[in-house]
């Protein structure tokens, strides 16, 4: 039954073309709609059977053949869900129909049935009471086109704030009008204004206490993911949980949000949980496993498995990429990222630059030209390119990277530092000459913002930090009237900083302000340029002579700038030794640390399997100090290292077994080490500071070890552990001490440099690279070989306890046509087709309209084919990656007829049949059998097996599950009353 509540009954516009020989009536197909369905009837005469008939449901579109012959080809004024979607013939002889039944992906009302007769009708007024939002909604099926986003998102917010000043916020259709709203600002990244609708809305829709109290924590949760405020979007997403339970997308979010905050356990606990999710409701490929397979992937990069974590994640790009079947997908460039960064990691920077390239070009057409994922893909861009010195190349990646993430709403400025000091980078560093007039290039971005730290900043340290660096850029480029003013601006407020130590960054300004005097008056000349091994050999002080009264800045090892780059403590050590011996400056960090010492004690670090005893110890330390420790029993303490704490606490004793002298007690978050607890035992009060400098030191290189990028630690502000960290050369801001080798500032981006770090001054050169790319003294080639064969199913099942030999074999991956279908527009796409087979060939049919043999291409591949049809100046392309099986190649051809293109495809083995053109329905089964062995549908029962066949079946099968589930439930119900009549 199609249901009795219809909007309406119309006919579709057009004609319908006969099937030769008049088995097919001409008229227009019938149409009517329900709130959920859509049904198409098409006049069939008597001698048509349902194997002559091909019916294609897709998301958009609807194609009916009869024969090989068109009898219907429209674009549909909606969308459709193609799963649920089915077609049967109805009534026999003169009667005989073929009805098309359709369910709607959105409870909408249609106006029309095509796409074509939609188009002729006047638009849809976005103000009028009646008009449904819905329609504007982004769905996760629709091209990511950020223009009509953006349209979208004009319209919406114009129609809700009408209805906030004529209905009231609380009304239900300003709250469906918001939500619309939200789904197009959060693909938009409008998180800022997000974040203030929120603030008025989530009240009401808590207040109300039905469907918007849901809707409104969700809403709340993601931006508040998306602000980076973790620990804000984590009680929330809970909330959802305790009120909804558990789903396969709460599950993921909440996983994503414990890998955000550190704690790698649980994360991967609710990533599995998650993924058990998806395969019970979608599939093995369906669903979004490629966020999950994402979200383990980066777990495991954060514990520092690299090379574990790259399969995971390419797993997760591949299965992003064959979902969007050649169009341009955020996903896929957001996988394809983690990837790069991962390749990175491990040496292959080639491939990194690859993914990373891809990335850019998708997110421009997805996100928008000025995105925020658009900005950071630069930056990652930029900072692949440096690491391979493609200079030049890598100094337009951060320019843009530069003015986009100036431009950004929720902006950040420890990443505009970062890119900042990165571009400097490229001009002064591992150069034989400095071209200066260049640094005007960036003279635009800097000012902008500028102007933005002046207008939205507090005026304090962070502030200055930027301005200094600004002004350097800018006395680099030879502007030393703005330099001037911008150092001006910075030295005051350097000078109210009482958290730290600013008098080296204030003695540098004032030298740079009378650098840039001597140059306003003339009594100075500054080349623009000049070569670093002349200048090197005439260094005299914090300036190179360039002749007699001719000074420049010095550029013998970088920029320094805020320390941001990242460097070891072995390249601190031979900085520092550097500095000592000329007259450039050096930063903080670059101070030497001292040895350790050779004594008898044990430094050891905090075992997990040793919980119970290290806790009675560490106890009775604590006790000692007068001081509780942290971790109160030993599940907690057990947790901590073998998590977060991992390989990072350690301990110092007189000999294994003696009693604890020193503990430092150490967490992570997957980016920063973080010092927890420091305690020393109170009867050595001489030994305290070298004590504590040993297991610092200690628990830092452990860090390191572990892929973070440094240790960061905070400290009371009238501790006198203030000194500790002084003496190894450790950096303060706000009293958070973070060591040399860490990248970025404090969290508000405050940054230290003792001693000059301006454009008059450098540090020593880095050590030299061993450019051979290594991993534990192999060549990482190796690795990736390995990584080749990788099945994450089977790793994962292993993981669990099961033997991994019950997982089906790795999909075959889709056929890469290599330059052959890159930029090929989507909306190009061809979907219409008809097949068919015999013993030696598969036929598939390709109607289009004035195709010739001249604009036709096709490409053969063992396991896949692509036809591309040049016309009317654009490239119409139809495509199969994964062909059911292998072709002969060579005795492939392809013929064209009038108004067709007909592909032969020549079967390797002769007499095989196909199950179906392409190799989903075999890996279905292999995959349904697995889970009926082992899986979600072991000891499932007759109805649940056909239920998950229905699912994933046919339009045709579909028909046969819909009876045999029919006569199973009619059955049952006559069992049932038999036995109640008994």
């Amino acid at each position: 039954s199609l249901g009795s509540s219809r909007f309406g009954r119309s006919r579709a516009g057009g004609s319908v073309a006969g099937l030769a020989g008049g088995t097919v009536a001409m008229t227009s197909p019938d149409w009517s709609q329900n709130e959920s369905e859509v049904t198409v009837k098409i006049d069939l005469n008597s001698s048509v059977s349902k194997d002559q008939l091909k019916v294609k449901i897709q998301l958009a579109s609807l194609t009916v053949l009869c024969g090989g012959s068109q009898i219907f080809d429209q674009e549909l004024s909606g969308k459709v869900n193609v799963d649920e979607s089915y077609w049967q013939i109805e009534g026999s002889e003169d009667a005989k129909k073929l009805v098309v039944i359709l369910c709607k992906k959105k409870a909408l009302q249609w106006r029309v049935l095509t796409k074509a007769e939609e188009e002729q009708l006047p638009e849809e007024d976005v103000m009028a009471e009646n008009f449904n939002v819905d329609k504007l909604e982004h769905d996760d099926d629709d091209p990511e086109r950020v223009e009509e986003q953006e349209e979208n998102e004009r319209k919406l917010e114009a129609r809700y704030k009408k209805l906030v000043a004529e209905k009231g916020i609380d009304n239900e259709d300003t709250l469906n009008t918001f939500f619309a709203l939200f789904d197009n600002c959060i693909q938009l990244y409008r998180l800022n204004k997000l974040s203030d609708y929120l603030e008025d809305v989530v009240p009401v829709c808590r207040k109300r206490g039905d469907k918007f109290k849901m809707k409104g924590i969700q809403a709340l949760s993601f931006v508040r993911w998306k602000q980076s405020r973790f620990r804000e979007a984590l009680p929330l997403f809970h909330e959802m949980e305790e009120h909804l339970g558990k789903s396969a997308a709460l599950c993921e979010n909440i996983a994503h949000t414990y890998n955000s905050l550190g704690d790698f356990e649980k994360a991967e606990d609710y990533f599995r949980q998650a993924l058990r999710f998806i395969e019970q409701e979608h599939g093995q490929n369906k669903g979004n496993r490629g966020g999950v397979l994402l979200g383990l992937g980066i777990v495991r990069d954060r514990l520092g498995k690299h090379k574990e974590a790259l399969p995971v994640c390419l797993k997760a790009y591949e299965f992003y990429k064959e979902r969007a079947n050649g169009a341009p997908a955020s996903l896929q460039a957001k996988a394809g990222i983690s990837c790069a960064k991962l390749h990175a990691k491990l040496g292959d920077l080639p491939k990194a630059e690859f993914f990373i390239r891809e990335a850019v070009q998708m997110y421009e057409i997805t996100c928008g030209e000025t995105s925020p994922l658009t900005a950071s893909a630069y930056h990652e861009l930029g900072k692949c390119l440096w690491s391979q010195r493609k200079r030049a190349d890598a100094q337009k990646a951060l320019l843009r990277a530069y003015e986009l993430e100036g431009m950004k709403d929720a902006w950040d400025l420890v990443t505009i530092l970062e890119v900042h000091n990165l571009l400097m980078d490229t001009h002064l560093k591992e150069t034989t000459s400095i071209q200066r007039e260049k640094f005007a290039d960036y003279f635009t971005v800097v000012g902008a913002v500028t102007n933005r730290v002046k207008n939205e900043l507090t005026q304090d340290g962070n502030a200055a930090v930027y301005y200094k660096a600004a002004a350097e850029l800018k006395a680099w480029g030879g502007q030393y009237g703005d330099a001037k003013e911008l150092f001006g601006i910075a030295i005051p407020l350097l000078k109210k900083e009482t958290s730290t130590d600013t008098s080296g960054l204030v003695r540098s300004c004032e030298e740079m302000v009378a650098f840039c005097d001597r140059n306003l008056a003339g009594t100075q000349a500054s080349p623009m340029n000049f070569s670093i091994s002349e200048a090197e050999k005439k260094s005299k002080g914090g300036y190179q002579e360039a002749g007699d009264d001719e000074d420049v800045p010095v550029a013998d090892g970088g920029y320094e700038g805020p320390i941001i780059e990242e460097i070891d403590e072995k390249a601190e050590a031979t900085a520092a030794s550097a500095s000592s011996s000329s007259n450039h400056s050096a930063p903080a960090g670059a101070a030497a640390a001292p040895q350790e010492d050779d004594g008898p004690v044990e430094l050891r670090p905090l075992e997990a399997e040793r919980a119970t005893e290290e806790l009675s110890m560490l106890t009775e330390l604590c006790a000692s100090a007068s001081s509780e420790l942290l971790l109160s029993s030993p599940e907690e303490l057990k947790a901590h290292l073998d998590g977060p704490g991992k390989g990072l606490c350690w301990a110092e004793s007189a000999g294994r077994g003696g009693p604890l002298s020193s503990l430092a007690l150490c967490g992570s978050d997957g980016v920063f080490g973080q010092l927890l607890q420091l305690v020393v035992r109170p009867e050595e009060p001489k030994a305290d500071m070298e004590l504590k400098s040993r297991l610092i030191r200690r628990c830092s290189e452990a860090c390191y070890d572990r892929g973070l990028r440094g240790l960061r630690a905070a400290v009371p502000m009238n501790s006198d552990e203030h000194a500790v960290f002084a003496t190894l050369g450790w950096r303060a801001s706000h009293q958070v001490w973070a060591s040399p080798g860490d990248d970025r500032p404090s969290k508000k981006g405050r940054t230290e440099a003792t001693g000059s770090t301006s454009a008059s001054s450098s540090a020593a050169p880095a050590p030299k690279r061993d450019p051979k790319l290594k991993r534990d003294d192999k060549d990482v080639n190796s690795y990736y070989q390995a990584w080749d064969k990788v099945n994450v199913e089977k790793t994962l099942v292993e993981e669990d306890g099961l033997d991994p030999s019950i997982v089906p074999e790795r999909e075959r991956p889709a056929v890469d046509f290599g330059d052959l279908d890159s930029g090929l527009d989507v909306t190009s796409r061809i979907s219409r087709f008809a097949w068919d087979q015999s013993d030696k060939f598969v036929s598939v049919y390709v109607p289009f309209e004035g195709v010739s043999e001249e604009n036709v291409q096709v490409t053969f591949r063992p396991l896949g084919v692509l036809l591309v049809i040049s016309h009317g100046g654009k490239k119409h392309w139809y495509k199969v990656p994964n062909l059911c099986h292998e072709i002969d190649t060579a005795a492939s051809l392809r013929k064209i007829k009038k108004d067709e293109v007909v592909l032969k495809l020549r079967k390797a083995a002769v007499g095989t049949s196909w199950s179906d053109l392409n190799d989903e329905k075999d890996k279905y089964q292999k995959m349904r059998e697995y889970r009926i062995q082992h899986g979600d549908l072991k000891g499932a029962t007759t109805e649940e097996l056909l239920a998950d066949m229905y699912q994933n079946a046919n339009d045709e099968d579909r028909a046969g599950l819909r009876d045999a589930m029919r006569v199973n439930r009619e059955k049952r119900q006559e069992d049932a009353k038999k036995a109640a009549g008994k």
